[in-house]
This record gives C-alpha cells, sequence and structure tokens, in this order.
C-alpha cells in the first residue's frame, strides 16, 4: 500500500509541478491516513478500503479536533488518491467517490487600496535619502508588477534590465517571468541604483537588489515595516500588508478592463480561473496588454 502511495505522489511532483510543501503536506495527510488503514481498520491492500472505513477515518479526525479546513484538505487528498487507484486499475470501487467532505467558510476578500490611496502611498518615503529611495523602489516594483513580496526580496541587481524596461522574476517554483516596468517604477529604481553605484563594494553580481542597513538582503519582515510605516504617515487607514500592492493591483487591472487571463500570466498565478478554459482570439502581445491596462501607464 505503501507503493502505490509514493507512485501517487511522484505523479504530482511530474505531471502537476507542484510545490516542495504542497507535495510535503500531502506526503502527511497521506501517511496518517494510511497508517489509520493498516493500524486501525485492518486493511492489507487498497481493495479493502470501503466507504465505511473511509468515513471511520473522517469521524476519526473530527474526534480528533481537526478544524473543517484542515479536514476538506485532508479528504481532498484522500479523494485525489483514490481517483489514481482507480485510473491505475488498482482498485475497483472508489469508496471516498461519496465521501462528504467538509464545507469551508469563504475567506473575506483581502484589503485593498484605491488608485488614490496607492499614490498617497507610493509618495510617502523620503527620495532625498538612500533608504527612502530603497522604499520608494520597493512600493513601486511591487505595484508595477504584482510580484509577491518573496519574489522581490530575491530580486538581484542582475535581474533588473531598465534599458529594457523590464525585470527578470523568479517564482516560487522556479519558474522566470519577464516583466514590464511602469515609468515610475523605471525611474525609482534607477535613482536607487544609482545611489548603490556610489559604493563600489556593491558593485558585483548576484548581488541582492533591495538591501536592508547592514547591506544585507531585506527580509519578508523588513518590506512589511516599510509598508505599515509609510501607510501611517500616508494617512491610510485600510490594514496593509506585503499582499496588499498585489491584491489592489489586480482589482486596478480588473476595473481598467484587462482579461483574468492576462492578469493570472502578469502575477504568476497557476490555478486559473474556469473562464480561462475557453479561447480568446487576437491576443494582444504580453507588453501590449501591460500598457493598455495598468493605471501607471494607460493614463499616459
Amino acid at each position: 500500500m505503501r507503493k502505490q502511495l509514493n507512485d501517487f505522489l511522484d505523479l504530482l511532483i511530474r505531471e502537476r509541478g507542484l510545490s516542495e510543501n504542497t507535495i510535503e503536506a500531502y506526503r502527511s495527510d497521506l501517511s496518517q491516513y494510511l497508517a489509520f488503514l493498516m493500524e486501525s481498520a485492518s486493511c492489507e491492500k487498497w481493495g479493502d478500503v470501503t466507504e465505511v472505513v473511509v468515513m471511520n477515518y473522517l469521524y476519526h479526525l473530527k474526534d480528533q479536533g481537526c478544524a473543517p479546513a484542515t479536514l476538506a484538505r485532508k479528504a481532498a487528498a484522500m479523494r485525489g488518491l483514490h481517483r489514481y487507484l482507480m485510473r491505475s486499475h488498482q482498485m475497483v470501487n472508489d469508496p471516498a467517490y461519496a465521501m462528504d467532505i467538509p464545507k469551508i467558510k469563504q475567506k473575506p476578500l483581502p484589503s485593498m487600496l484605491t488608485v488614490n490611496q496607492v499614490e498617497q502611498l507610493l509618495a510617502a518615503p523620503d527620495t532625498r535619502t538612500r533608504t527612502g529611495k530603497r522604499d520608494r523602489a520597493i512600493m513601486e516594483v511591487l505595484y508595477a508588477t504584482g510580484i509577491r513580496v518573496s519574489e522581490c526580496i530575491r530580486l538581484n541587481r542582475d535581474q533588473v534590465n531598465l534599458g529594457l524596461e523590464f525585470i527578470r522574476c523568479v517564482g516560487k517554483k522556479g519558474d522566470e517571468r519577464i516583466l514590464p516596468l511602469d515609468p515610475e517604477a523605471i525611474q525609482a529604481l534607477q535613482s536607487y541604483i544609482t545611489e548603490l553605484d556610489h559604493e563600489s563594494a556593491l558593485k558585483k553580481n548576484g548581488q541582492p537588489l533591495f538591501l536592508n542597513r547592514l547591506n544585507k538582503r531585506l527580509t519578508r519582515q523588513g518590506i512589511w515595516k516599510i509598508l505599515k510605516q509609510y501607510a501611517e504617515e500616508a494617512g491610510i487607514s485600510v490594514p496593509i500588508s506585503p499582499e496588499t500592492l498585489r491584491q489592489s493591483l489586480t482589482a486596478h487591472l480588473l476595473q481598467n478592463g484587462a482579461s483574468f487571463e492576462f492578469v493570472d500570466e502578469l502575477m504568476g498565478r497557476t490555478h486559473h480561473s474556469a473562464s480561462m478554459r475557453y479561447p480568446r482570439p487576437n491576443r494582444l502581445p504580453f507588453k501590449k496588454l501591460y500598457t493598455t491596462y495598468h493605471p501607471h501607464v494607460r493614463s499616459k
């Protein structure tokens, strides 16, 4: 039974390209399920697993105090495993087919800023200082591209091409995206990088782009503090986090008429909306779409 479980996990890695963390979550949940089947339900092979056994396992998880979200995740993993075993002809019946997956309350929409609030936030840093230039560049890049904060802090100097007006971003799965920059982001980056160039010790390949006071790579927590500070200075009362500019840009692009397909491509999202299954004829080049829909470019 362990072999079939490992084969299923290998399939997820090969065909679906799931992240390491997601695979480890599947491995943990399904190993717990397998232990229950073998130790508590006396199942010696997958054919011994019945609908009653599956439901008993869910009740066992509930008795342990599992939260609805955790139950839903574990149930989804079980259902995926049994579908795989059916497709690969290692089971005759699917005991998880009629499983009642717990319903989860929808998460509230993330906090978002209006275009005016974004402009107030971006204008808050004192760009007469190196720190102010850095902070302005960080926020401009976040809003120009919609990159994740983890992607932002991993940026190196050699991933920025101001001449061709793009950055080369490496996503959480190692995938690379070439993302255009709007004029404000280009200007802010140029000002910040010029400041760095005055310090000869910092001129080297692979050097982190955004540095803290010790000239080390800035952290996620560091960017969170930067955003909080300038939101307070700009009088913005909306709760703000590193994800706020990303979510705000998503909303602003959609409000300007951008398609879900374009937004997902810009943001590096792999789970597209259902509407993306349908072909879209005469699609414009990516850079043209960007200049059509981004608030900082379309108004020029």
